[in-house]
């Protein structure tokens, strides 16, 4: 059994990285930059209007307008002192432009504009190259792709993007104790919660995965797994990784020659946990119980998710707050409980059974107890992981 730190450094020691691929830039959201992205072109590519209002030339108050200057007009036009074009916003400034005087603070007749008020010199007008400049670095390879970086792309004028691949995720759950919702319910059955909330985790991170359920059968579990691991990046295993009779996950997998990194964890929830590799495959192998499991998964497998999809992480985002009560930890293991961290203090939820999601639901971070201390008191700085 090894320590909480410990599972997570031979997880993110393993970087593997899946190959890039070049998409279209309206299905590169979610996806990571697989290259430097330095723009093309000058952004503006010409000194524009930021705004409705009148082109000037010259400190005076009187202009003469000699036109209007409309987005998207490719003419070119230059001032004299003394001179004003209407202008709108994203036109091209005319040469000679002093400033952009916005329509609020002019007084117009059909041949000239008074100015109400004195402008700047260079007020409201974007520079040609203020964002970028031809060949600057506008996107750093590593980056995740989200609205603002699709919307920067298209700006530069790209159509298309090279991304690292997304893993691709098998969600295999066992246990015939299971019973889909939606079905009547015998007794000594339950509802079948994991494959819905490890997927929908998944998904919520950015990623898909597909979903099989095996019966308490040893040849049945090994055949599942082993296609799994021949046709996905990420295998995950919620259930039958225990020491049960009818627990038959580590048997296929030491069958099936999957190399062991670790099995269990000195944690709670979520002591019984597996991690091997096969073929370039990761099979993450989960507790069946429910908390135990959604809190592997993002404290575990997301991370080695990421990694594989060219993410430079180092698993959930760490921070300290303060508790807002005392605390007594029973037992020798490491904690990650439920719980809620709001402007610096964190309360841990009621409801810390390994079965229970109840306290998952509004959860924002795991509060981190290691082991060997056991008394906590109200106030004490504690380590905090933030959920994603």
């Amino acid at each position: 059994m090894i320590e909480i730190e410990e599972a997570l450094a031979l997880i993110l020691s393993n970087k593997t990285v899946l190959d890039a691929t070049t998409v279209d830039l309206i299905e590169s959201v979610g996806f990571i930059l697989a290259e430097d992205i330095h723009s093309p072109i000058h952004l503006p590519p010409f000194s524009q209007s930021a705004m409705d209002g009148y082109a000037i030339c010259g400190k005076q108050n009187h202009f003469d307008i000699k036109g209007i200057i409309k987005a998207g007009d490719t003419s070119s036009y230059s001032l004299n002192n003394g001179e004003c074009y209407r202008i709108f916003t994203g036109a091209k400034v005319p040469e000679n432009t002093t400033a952009i005087a916005k329509q609020e603070i002019v007084n117009s007749t059909e041949k000239q504009i008074t100015l109400q008020e004195q402008v700047k010199q260079g007020t409201s007008i974007r520079l040609l190259g203020e964002e970028l400049q031809k060949g600057e670095l506008a996107i750093r390879k590593g980056t995740k792709i989200n609205p603002a970086a699709i919307g920067l792309l298209a700006g530069l004028g790209l159509e298309k993007v090279k991304v690292f691949q997304k893993p691709k995720i098998s969600i295999i759950v066992t246990g015939d104790e299971l019973i889909k919702p939606g079905n009547d319910l015998p007794s000594g059955k339950i509802f079948e919660s994991n494959s819905f909330t490890l997927q929908s985790a998944v998904k919520s991170s950015g990623f898909d995965a597909t979903i099989q359920h095996v019966a308490d059968d040893f040849e049945s579990t090994k055949s599942v797994i082993d296609s799994a691991i021949k046709n996905n990046d990420i295998v995950i295993l919620s259930g039958g990784i225990s020491v049960g009779d009818y627990d038959f996950v580590g048997k296929a997998v030491e069958e099936l020659n999957v190399e062991k990194v670790f099995y269990k964890i000195n944690q709670k929830p979520g002591k019984p946990m597996y991690h091997g590799l096969k073929d370039g495959a990761k099979v993450f192998a989960l507790p069946g119980n429910p908390a135990a499991a959604l809190t592997c998964f993002y404290f575990y497998v997301l991370p080695a998710i990421q990694v594989m999809s060219g993410v430079t992480t180092e698993g959930l985002q760490k921070t300290t707050a303060k508790l807002n009560e005392s605390f007594l930890k029973k037992g020798d293991r490491s904690f990650l409980l439920k719980a809620q961290i709001i402007d610096g203090q964190v309360a841990i939820h009621k409801g810390q059974s390994s079965a229970m999601l109840s306290s998952f639901v509004n959860a924002n971070c795991f509060l981190y107890l290691k082991k060997g201390n056991k008394s906590y008191q109200k106030n004490d700085v504690v380590e905090v992981f933030l959920l994603p």
